[in-house]
């Protein structure tokens, strides 16, 4: 079937933002709500949204074109009669919505497919009240739908397999990033792993095991999410704590008592603190306060009291054949703004390590929630127990997280690419050890004269991974300066010659990356940054000495004291790259460089590398190391986290010295 028509039933926030991305991407749109109020309200929002696209230079058309394709609706019959798909976006009561897809079952074509954008009703009971069970599927965006591209696919029990691959087509003309939720579960996949990781935190709250700021702290700053669990119910949308809470109890339901709200949920939703609209929630936001989550009040909370159950649940998914580890790691990283997979975690931890505090609190606590997911067990007997054994979730011989690498077998060059676009592609150590395996990968690889390293999106790297930071131990930030130095050493002594690709902005430590690569290509459209004094730090990965032999002490003193971000222009004229090359040409002007180094001859490379490298290595040496030594020292100062603090909460720092 080919979707033409779509009709959207409701205005409101999800209703008006999924018609506007339904128009942009080429659909005739009826939006309809029960007053014209309600209707021309979402109308005027749409239009405002894409006067500003408009203006920003951010549609293929025109804005009028857009609207054109959008129809605003009170009367139902006329919003459904001709529509192939209906998307559902009202508020989330069971028994309004079976009343509205009645109504529509009299007035819509035979053909049309019913879709709502529940985040947690069941498909299968809503699609009980209809006579298209099969024509019944989940379609779950996320809020905003302009920015967050993720879209859930739920099957519900007699959902046919036609209506499942008409609508993934429909998803990808909307440019959706999708994973399928195969089984009609609570929650699906990402709201039933948030939703239980943020009842995991009020559990360890209530048990003694911290307190908001420290949990907050630890999954802030250690874990990477973009904000602490409690601090999120209490922002998100004014506060959603009650949301939460209504969602645990019918966990509680459907899964049993052990996934009852935590005791803290139960308070604040009784007494009516809900968050900051009603001025408290997990803080206190009377009288217009503010509250900042401090760097390293988490320092000893183990983030792993809260990923381990995470995991279980996600294990759970996939023992049920839910969804696979490929699609729940792409719901939290694109549907929660994890920094990374959940799966990718566990690897990285190790699954027996998961286990074993799975295991600790079960015996603790006794909650059946905490007994060890088959999968789990299954995977440890098989000796799958993450990177450290090659296999855990993923397979990790020769596949990568955080890169991917393109050779050209014909001109012999490759492309290491830095894919983690949607955290600007920062390090972290195992970003690092990718870096470094794949340059080991591809200098064995006869058929590779020339490596390229550039970033996937927008960015070439945005430098490191704060959380290291948040550690609180000199210990932590020494292994990881030196596990840059390591990365990037290689990247200097390597015996193929390294381009660095700059296709973007490329700041602190990933502006140090490119000075360790034998040429710079820079697109015009990019810019280097030693930005680290903003944060109370300096360059840590060689920018204090590298960046001096390219440009001398006293530009180089000017660069970082003065935090300068240098456009492509002025970086050509200090030397710090060979080539300056128009965005739309960047490519392949890369490309060229590249082909024409892959032509000359491999041992004179090696050995020119060599010698240029090892003749102007003793000072080199030395000034890395102390670097990478002060660097230790600084990482545990207060500065660092009044700095680190700041940046994550839009403020000037407050340096004092310490």
């Amino acid at each position: 079937m080919n979707i033409k028509n779509v009709c959207v039933l409701g205005a409101g926030a999800m209703g008006h933002a999924i018609a506007e991305l339904a128009a942009v991407s080429g659909f005739n749109v009826k939006m309809r709500d029960i007053n014209e109020e309600f209707v021309q309200r979402g109308y005027d929002r749409i239009k405002a949204s894409l006067e500003k696209d408009e203006k920003k230079g951010r549609l293929k058309e025109g804005a009028e074109e857009i609207l054109g394709r959008i129809t605003p609706v009170v009367d139902l019959e006329i919003a459904v009669q001709d529509a192939d798909i209906i998307i559902e976006a009202i508020p989330e009561i069971m028994d309004l919505k079976k009343k509205v897809f009645r109504e529509c079952e009299e007035y819509c074509p035979s053909h049309t497919i019913f879709a709502t954008n529940t985040s947690s009703l069941s498909i299968t009971k809503l699609a009980e009240h209809t006579k298209r069970q099969d024509r019944f599927i989940g379609l779950h965006f996320f809020n905003p739908p302009k920015y967050m591209r993720l879209v859930e696919i739920v099957w519900g029990e007699k959902t046919s397999e036609e209506v499942v691959k008409t609508v993934e087509e429909f998803s990808r003309k909307l440019n959706r990033v999708i994973i399928h939720v195969r089984k009609d579960v609570p929650g699906f996949v990402v709201n039933r792993i948030f939703v239980t990781m943020a009842n995991e935190a009020a559990w360890a709250l209530e048990n003694g095991e911290g307190t908001v700021e420290e949990i907050d702290s630890a999954v802030k700053y250690k874990m990477g999410l973009p904000m602490g669990l409690f601090e999120l119910h209490d922002l998100l949308a004014g506060g959603c704590i009650d949301v939460s809470y209504h969602v645990l109890e019918y966990y509680r339901e459907t899964l049993g008592e052990s996934y009852r709200p935590a005791p803290p949920f139960v308070r604040l939703f009784e007494a009516g603190h809900l968050g900051k609209k009603s001025g408290k929630g997990f803080y206190d936001w009377s009288e217009g306060k503010t509250n900042e989550v401090p760097l390293r009040a988490g320092a000893k909370f183990d983030e792993l009291r809260l990923l381990a159950p995470a995991v279980n649940e996600a294990a759970w998914l996939i023992e049920r054949e839910v969804a696979t580890p490929e699609e729940i790691d792409l719901g939290v990283l694109h549907g929660l703004n994890y920094p990374r997979g959940l799966l990718r975690m566990a690897d990285d931890v190790g699954i027996d390590i998961i286990i074993e505090k799975l295991e600790e609190l079960y015996k603790k606590y006794g909650e059946e929630r905490y007994r060890p997911n088959p999968v789990l067990l299954r995977m440890v007997e098989e000796g799958s127990l993450g990177r450290k054994t090659g296999r855990g979730f993923f397979n990790y011989f020769k596949e990568y997280e955080f890169i991917e690498i393109h050779k050209n077998r014909e001109n012999r060059f490759a492309i290491i690419l830095l894919n983690r676009p949607q955290r600007a592609n920062a390090l972290n150590p195992t970003f690092l050890d990718e870096i470094s395996s794949a340059l080991t990968e591809l200098e064995k690889d006869e058929d590779v004269r020339c490596i390229v390293i550039r970033g996937k999106g927008r960015n070439f790297c945005a430098g490191a991974d704060l959380s290291v930071f948040a550690r609180g131990t000199s210990e932590a930030m020494l292994e990881f300066s030196e596990k840059g130095h390591e990365t990037f050493t290689k990247i200097e002594t390597l015996s193929k010659p390294v381009i660095a690709a700059i296709n973007g902005p490329a700041l602190g430590g990933g502006f140090e990356l490119t000075m360790a690569c034998d040429l710079r290509i820079m697109s015009k459209s990019a810019f280097l940054s030693l930005p680290e004094l903003n944060l109370g730090l300096f360059p840590g990965w060689g920018g204090t000495q590298r960046l001096v032999r390219l440009v001398g002490l006293s530009r180089a003193k000017q660069i970082i004291l003065m935090r300068e971000q240098i456009d492509a222009e002025t970086a050509l004229d200090y030397g710090i790259v060979n080539y300056v090359v128009d965005a739309d040409k960047f490519d392949e002007k890369v490309a060229e460089v590249a082909r024409k180094i892959a032509e000359g001859p491999p041992l004179a490379y090696k050995l020119v590398k060599k010698v240029m490298y090892y003749g102007n290595q003793p000072e080199l040496r030395t000034g890395l190391f102390l670097e990478a030594a002060s660097g230790g020292d600084v990482a545990v100062s207060d500065d660092i986290a009044e700095g680190i603090t700041a940046f994550m909460y839009r403020r000037k720092p407050e340096f004092r010295g310490k």
